[in-house]
């Protein structure tokens, strides 16, 4: 392989990287297409710091949010979950990567404040 780069010129060296180019370019537009029609079409909105005790949907007497209430009508309501995080942002991050926050450092977004011992 490299005796055959070696021996190119610089004009067929850039045909032959244009052909290459050309041809990764056209098989991944090939396999993006044929792998989009067979995943499923997901929108997934969460809304959060909502309390089963603030809100309409779950508490009759609660805020009122129409559009949640909406969205959790027509779609999906977890009404037995857990957050591993005490940290909204901690949270979020272990739901879009699938990884505890210690795991992967997501915990250490704040400073320790150092507590006096008794």
């Amino acid at each position: 392989m490299a005796n055959f780069l070696a021996s190119l010129s610089v004009k067929r060296f850039h045909r032959v990287a244009a052909f290459f180019g050309l041809c990764v370019l056209c098989t991944t537009r090939i396999v993006a297409s044929a792998n989009a029609a067979d995943q499923p079409n997901i929108v997934w909105i969460v809304s959060e710091d909502n309390s089963i005790h603030y809100l309409d949907h779950f508490f009759k007497g609660g805020a009122k949010v129409p559009h949640i209430e909406s969205l959790a009508k027509h779609g999906l309501t977890f009404n037995h979950a857990f957050s591993n995080a005490p940290v909204c942002s901690v949270a979020r991050t272990t739901l879009i990567t699938g990884c505890y926050g210690p795991r992967i450092g997501t915990q250490y977004h704040r400073r320790y404040a150092m507590a006096a011992m008794p």
